[in-house]
């Protein structure tokens, strides 16, 4: 009895380390020097190999480091909509395609990417889809 309690524990030992190993390995470090450009392809390379926890993590310091720059704000801020959009959360993703929307409704034309709004409007027309 008192091997198969020795055993148990080193195998539940192994697994919990295991578990610690992989758990650390997807923590994504985000370096305090990157660029905004270098930030939105880091998260476009964590949504690429389906990792959008790091992905948002990536878009999140975007907006933190140059979210006052309209064009990178918008761009971040489509990126995480369309997360939301792949992991099916479409009440999150409409309010940050409705956000998008209104920050065009009230910029003079010109002042932020055009692609931005047409892709924001078809999201919501997507999730409007969805919702029937």
């Amino acid at each position: 009895m008192k091997y198969s309690i020795k055993r148990l524990s080193k195998i539940s030992i192994s697994i919990f380390v295991l578990f610690l190993f992989f758990s650390c390995h997807s923590v994504v470090v985000i370096p305090e020097d990157a660029s905004a450009k270098q930030l939105i392809q880091s998260g476009q390379d964590e949504f690429s190999s389906g990792n959008y926890k790091n992905a948002l993590r990536f878009y999140n310091a975007t907006l933190e480091r140059y979210g006052d720059d309209p064009s990178i704000f918008v761009e971040a801020k489509y990126e995480i909509g369309h997360i939301y959009m792949k992991q099916k959360k479409y009440d999150y993703a409409e309010n940050v395609f409705t956000e998008i929307l209104s920050l065009y409704a009230n910029t003079l034309p010109g002042q932020l990417p055009g692609a931005y709004q047409k892709l924001s409007q078809f999201e919501i027309e997507k999730i409007a889809e969805k919702r029937k």
